[in-house]
């Protein structure tokens, strides 16, 4: 019994393994592997991210709130339909200010690779596409049901189906979640480590001549981790850099 509950739960999209995508190389494949992980991480200030959900949740609650103590609907579909779409607004903004990276790491003796890169989310796209189209069929049946609740009929249907031709016709959408980028460092390149503990976090600093000052500036890398492998990870990165400074501290991540 036990077997056949965790082939189901190995089975869950979000418990597949991360595939990389198929044209990726390593640079130095050569090498052999001293570690390597794969992880979905938020590559940016999550405190900034949550906030503006919770500022954004506030005023839609508010809005949907408002919005139906000018109305009255008689009809149970109409009052189904709203919540739905509530629900549903909410739902498309936590993907929004929530949106995951997918990162790949490669340990070798000559130093630290990965891949960062988003897969094509085209399966949501799908659902808004039909469920845009299903509620434009309601839309006609909850007005002759109740007239009175057309602005709410039509925003709601009306705001999804803006939002579907939004997204599918951005170029630069598109380019987001088919892109991907590589980063190759040796270690002798860090010349500093930062440990986020509670975020799991390593931020390796390394000299960067920036173009605007032309200056060397100390240029942030990240290397995002889990609970469960923390530890290992940050025990081969301090093996390896075991001269240079270290310190533990909070890390915001910049989104470059």
């Amino acid at each position: 019994m036990s077997s056949i509950f965790d082939r189901l739960t190995r089975a869950l999209p979000w418990n597949k393994p991360i595939e990389l995508p198929e044209h990726h190389q390593w640079k130095y494949a050569n090498f052999p592997t001293l570690l390597e992980w794969r992880i979905n991480a938020r590559p940016y200030n999550t405190t900034v991210a949550n906030g503006m959900f919770v500022v954004i949740f506030i005023f839609a609650t508010i809005m949907f709130g408002w919005m139906g103590g000018l109305f009255s609907p008689e009809s149970i579909l109409v009052a189904v339909i709203g919540v739905s779409f509530y629900l549903l607004t909410m739902a498309a903004v936590y993907g929004t200010t929530h949106q995951r990276t997918k990162f790949a790491y490669r340990f070798t003796e000559i130093g630290v690779e990965v891949c960062e890169w988003k897969s094509p989310g085209k399966g949501w796209m799908i659902a808004l596409k039909w469920l845009t189209v299903i509620a434009a069929i309601a839309v006609i049946f909850i007005i002759a049901l109740d007239p009175s609740a057309a602005l709410i009929a039509l925003a709601g249907p009306g705001g999804m189906g803006l939002l579907y031709l939004g997204l599918a016709n951005s170029k630069k959408f598109q380019e987001m979640h088919t892109d991907y980028n590589t980063f190759e460092y040796n270690w002798s390149e860090f010349n500093n480590v930062i440990i986020d503990r509670p975020k799991k976090i390593i931020c390796l600093e390394s000299s960067w001549l920036s173009p605007h000052s032309n200056q060397y500036v100390d240029w942030p890398f990240y290397i995002f981790s889990n609970k469960s492998q923390f530890d290992r990870h940050l025990s081969l990165v301090l093996d390896k850099l075991k001269t240079l400074p270290c310190s533990e501290q909070s890390v915001s991540v910049l989104q470059f």
